[in-house]
């Protein structure tokens, strides 16, 4: 499926199917909210487990299914994550099932959960929520006083105080509910993830539009070096 494809039902709210697995339901804000946006961030981080930012080096062929299935066959707390997180997103309940060399969490009756259909799960959660995969970058020293090095540089780094963000969701929630845009403080709610990020979104690409035109007629911004289909606001983000 399609990236364009996978959004379109996003945008449209409807259920996402998973070759082999079943519907993918994304919650609304509601829905979010009652879990606990914090809890949901926490799910979210177990989903999108990626074998990449493991500190040691793994076997090429183990895939980011295999460490969930693994982590969750023996580590209690990281499966009542795992299934909780499962279970909002499919509506229903995993189960982990071993046959022979095969290993897979099945969902629901009839749905399977592998190593083929869950980096589509992955990319459908981090286009929902509009995240990207941030991996540390990954360092290949010669010797062992370029291994001093960068250990330095990474200490460093973790001591750096994180600035404090402009905009996060409950914010990017309240702009939208507030703005002369027809969605109510009621209506807002009932959205999905997807819904409220590309809102957000395109509503400040049309903000930005209209603030450019209105400048350019009135003078005070000059549209000599602007192109004005590069910042229309039905451009893709």
């Amino acid at each position: 499926m399609s990236d364009i494809d996978l959004e379109l039902k996003m945008l449209i709210n409807i259920p996402i199917e998973l070759e082999g697995a079943g519907l993918i339901y994304l919650p609304s804000l509601k829905k979010i909210a009652q879990i606990g946006f914090s809890t949901y961030n926490q799910l979210l981080s177990i989903l999108l487990i990626d074998m990449k930012s493991i500190a040691h080096s793994i076997d090429e062929s183990v895939t980011e299914f295999d460490i969930l299935y693994a982590n969750c066959l023996h580590n209690k707390s990281f499966r009542e994550l795992a299934f909780q997180g499962l279970s909002l997103f499919f509506c229903a309940d995993p189960v982990l099932v071993e046959e022979e060399e095969c290993y897979f969490i099945r969902l629901g009756e009839n749905g399977i959960l592998n190593s083929i259909n869950f980096s589509l799960f992955q990319k459908t959660l981090y286009l929902a929520n509009n995240l990207k995969s941030e991996n540390e970058p990954e360092y290949n020293p010669v010797n062992s006083k370029a291994q001093e090095m960068i250990n330095l540089i990474l200490k460093a780094r973790k001591k750096q105080p994180k600035l404090r963000e402009k905009m996060d969701l409950l914010s990017i929630v309240s702009g939208l509910a507030w703005k002369q845009n027809g969605i109510s403080i009621q209506e807002v709610f009932e959205l999905n993830i997807y819904q409220i990020y590309n809102g957000f979104f395109f509503t400040n690409n049309i903000d930005h539009y209209h603030h450019t035109l209105t400048g350019i007629y009135a003078g005070t911004v000059d549209g000599k070096g602007i192109k004005m289909s590069d910042i229309h606001w039905a451009n893709k983000i």
